[in-house]
């Protein structure tokens, strides 16, 4: 069983730091945005000028160079960046997750329900964020993303670390019967919660990274409080996962 992480929260803008790797690996910036104000939520979804304001407000406000952004279609295409790019970048190819080994650089993903998995190759030091919804998850995502990082930089499993960030949670989450088969799961007659961390540890332990270097956030993007944007409750809104090596 993974760690249970905990979130810090950063003054600058409305952003939990994911603490232990914060501690662990001073060298990156890794955490999410929340809701923040009730009456101006800081939502990220990029359709109007104030969103990419507030991107823009990430970034610079971190002390990085610039923040990427990808087009996500609940696929498994990755996408590796140099670290020549600058400003706000929204990249034309769709993926679901992205890597760099340049520093000064943000990674950006949004979510509202589905999980934001982070990973770190410490000696290296190489950075990943991947979007995993259900059919992320069922079409082995994870698996794209460990297998990267092994054709792309030669990384040794004991050198990765994996975090499963704020996502709703296993008791929220009721999906049908397709889910459960899509996930190679058992369906059941009707609609059932499933917990999509516990299926992202099993699958990434089952890869070879050691469990003491795989953690799950406690928060539930649903009934956790309201911090976060949850689709399932109604929310137009999204968060932004962020990661990204320190300049």
């Amino acid at each position: 069983m993974g760690i249970i992480a905990s979130l810090s929260m950063d003054s600058a803008v409305p952003f939990y730091s994911l603490g232990e790797w914060s501690e662990k690996f001073p060298w990156i910036l890794a955490g999410i945005t929340y809701k923040g104000s009730a009456t101006d939520p800081f939502d990220l979804r990029l359709e109007d000028q104030k969103s990419r304001d507030r991107m823009e407000r990430i970034w610079q406000s971190a002390g990085f160079g610039g923040l990427v952004r990808i087009p996500q279609v609940h696929g498994t295409d990755l996408a590796v960046h140099d670290s020549d790019l600058a400003g706000l970048i929204v990249l034309e190819d769709s993926a679901d997750g992205h890597a760099t080994s340049g520093p000064g650089m943000l990674l950006a993903i949004t979510v509202a329900d589905c999980v934001p998995v982070y990973l770190l190759d410490s000696e290296n030091r190489v950075v990943m964020l991947l979007h995993a919804g259900w059919r992320g998850v069922a079409s082995g995502i994870i698996n794209k993303g460990i297998e990267l990082f092994s054709e792309r930089w030669q990384s040794n499993l004991d050198d990765i670390y994996v975090h499963l960030g704020p996502a709703i949670c296993g008791s929220c989450y009721e999906v049908g019967p397709e889910v459960f088969e899509n996930l190679g799961l058992i369906p059941p007659a009707e609609p059932t919660p499933v917990n999509l961390r516990a299926i992202l540890e099993e699958q990434v332990s089952n890869l070879g990274v050691r469990e003491d270097r795989i953690t799950i956030s406690e928060h539930c993007t649903l009934c956790s409080g309201g911090d976060f944007f949850s689709h399932r409750k109604g929310d137009l809104g999204r968060q932004a996962a962020l990661i990204g090596i320190r300049p």
